[in-house]
C-alpha cells in the first residue's frame, strides 16, 4: 500500500515538473525586452500646443526647428515615461520642449517638455 503511494506521489511530481516549456517571444514581460538604442542625434527646442496624446505618442503643432530640419507644422513624437511624467498632457496645452531624431528608423523622441 505504501508502495502504491509513493508511486502515485512521483508520478504526480514528475508531471508537474513537466509544465509547459519556456516562454515564447509574444510572452515575455516589457521588462524582459530589450531597451531601445539611445540616440546620440542633437537635441533641438521648439514650442508648440499639444494636438492628441495615444500613450506614449505625442502629436504636436509646433513652430519648428530649422536646424533639425523640420518645418513647422504637426509631428508626431514618441516619448517616454520619465518625459511625461511631470508635463501637461491635455490637448490644446501650450508646451516647450526638446526633441531629437530617434536612433532607429524614421521619426522623431520628446527628451523633455514642460508647459509655457
Amino acid at each position: 500500500m505504501k508502495c502504491k503511494a509513493v508511486l502515485g506521489f512521483l508520478a504526480v511530481a514528475a508531471l508537474v515538473g513537466c509544465g509547459p516549456g519556456g516562454e515564447s517571444e509574444g510572452s515575455k514581460s516589457p521588462a524582459a525586452q530589450p531597451a531601445p538604442p539611445i540616440s546620440t542625434a542633437p537635441q533641438h527646442e521648439t514650442q508648440g500646443v499639444i494636438a492628441s496624446v495615444e500613450g506614449q505618442v505625442l502629436t504636436l503643432d509646433h513652430d519648428g526647428a530649422s536646424a533639425a530640419p523640420l518645418a513647422a507644422g504637426r509631428t508626431v513624437f514618441q516619448s517616454y515615461g520619465d518625459v511625461l511624467a511631470e508635463a501637461p498632457l491635455e490637448p490644446g496645452a501650450r508646451v516647450t520642449f526638446k526633441f531629437r531624431k530617434v536612433a532607429v528608423g524614421e521619426g522623431w523622441e520628446l527628451t523633455e517638455m514642460r508647459g509655457r
